[in-house]
């Protein structure tokens, strides 16, 4: 176990509203549904919400001077302060976040499930049955409109899952090149009638502005917007490591009004990486040199768009491919794959005004690499890691698999 890492567990017991980018604005958009899951920007501002508020801090001192009543100082003198970091913003924080994730409550254990990698997809057949595979990176280099690339392929017709969630046991066999079970498999949309594994539902709501001055209705300004709700034992989990000592809250708000959610503390594990460096070497690669991948549980934020910082495009055997280095690692990115980009911006509380939306590679986005470097190395400074911007709060959180 990671030293000082904890999992809290947000239970999630109402229907919650998860606003993303989008503008809702009266006369622009009339619908608005709810993103899911919850960016990694709502998560860290209500875990540190409920350690100010398990502390004691005045939130209007802390807003105004960053300063603790209860330690009689500022961030340099209060643990709690130290760990959220400054009023309106996250980029100071002294915590370190992986989430969040789905959160299933067994009877004696808690199971994690992540969003399904993108190379995920489904055999599609007419048997009843469910069959999951990988793609691969195509043998050949493809014509495309940027030139010759590998893309990944399938060996047999299939269907990409959609509103997907593994079990992190499912993600152990996915990264190591194992077959993947039905069981390990949930959904976030489906029909509750029929699939034991969906967790999640969708509710239509309709409501209208209100002036609180006359306290009447206003008019025209009529808007609907989709609320998400948890199956009973499901909620949301973030790893949380350097969680100062405190007593945090049995309830927290949570999501764009604010519902109530229960919060509890559990020590917590690290994803597993038994018998991943063995698949890795039994794996395929190219160039000579060892494949592996990288899979994206939470959105990343790159500088440079989809790219991870510091690549740079080459001509390799007659394909395009990027070269770079990773954690260190020099390796070769020959090709990814990924959904369009997302776009996350919110609302900024402390200074009232709209945060700035930027483009962030979607969770379950798959990076192949290759490196003529030892795989060992490579595991130990990314697996279970975080790579790009935005990591203090949980973006970029990444696992290391075979191709």
């Amino acid at each position: 176990m990671t030293a000082n890492e904890m999992l809290l567990v947000f239970g999630c017991e109402e229907s919650y509203f998860f606003r993303g980018g989008q503008p809702f604005n009266a006369g622009e958009y009339g619908y608005l549904p709810s993103i899911f899951p919850p960016n990694c920007q709502v998560m860290q501002g209500a875990i540190r919400t409920a350690l100010l508020k398990g502390h004691g801090v005045n939130f209007k001192d802390y807003n105004d001077n960053n300063y603790c009543a209860v330690c009689g100082g500022n961030i340099d003198v209060c643990p709690v302060l130290k760990a959220v970091g400054s009023s309106g913003s996250y980029h100071d924080i002294g915590m370190d976040l992986k989430g969040p994730c789905v959160v299933h409550q067994c009877e004696n254990s808690i199971q994690r499930l992540y969003p399904a990698p993108l190379d995920l997809v489904r055999l599609e057949s007419e048997s009843s049955a469910e069959k999951y595979f990988r793609l691969k990176p195509s043998s050949e280099p493809l014509v495309t409109d940027r030139g010759p690339i590998y893309l990944p392929v399938g060996e047999s017709r299939y269907k990409s899952l959609e509103d997907a969630w593994i079990t992190e046991d499912g993600l152990l066999s996915y990264l190591k090149g194992e077959e993947i079970q039905a069981k390990d498999i949930y959904w976030s949309k489906g029909d509750l009638r029929q699939d034991s594994n969906v967790f999640l539902t969708r509710e239509k709501r309709i409501g209208i502005a209100r002036d609180c001055v006359k306290r009447s209705a206003k008019e025209h300004m009529l808007y609907a917007t989709e609320h998400v709700r948890f199956i009973s034992r499901y909620g949301l989990g973030v790893r949380v490591e350097n969680l100062p000592d405190v007593t945090l809250p049995s309830t927290i708000k949570l999501g764009g009004e604010g519902r109530i959610s229960s919060l509890q503390t559990y020590e917590t594990m690290p994803i597993s990486q038994a018998g991943i460096n063995d698949a890795i070497k039994r794996g395929p690669g190219i160039f000579s040199e060892r494949g592996f991948k990288l899979t994206l549980l939470t959105p990343a934020r790159f500088s440079s768009g989809w790219l991870p910082d510091g690549f740079k495009s080459i001509e390799v055997q007659g394909a395009i491919v990027w070269q770079g280095k990773l954690e260190d690692i020099d390796c070769t990115l020959v090709t990814a794959c990924m959904d369009r980009p997302l776009y996350i911006g919110g609302w900024d509380i402390a200074n009232r005004r709209p945060k700035p939306r930027q483009a962030y590679v979607p969770a379950g986005s798959t990076y192949y690499f290759t490196t003529a470097e030892k795989i060992e190395e490579v595991i130990a400074a990314m697996h279970d890691k975080k790579i790009g911007l935005e990591t203090k709060i949980g973006c970029g959180h990444v696992v290391v698999g075979r191709w």
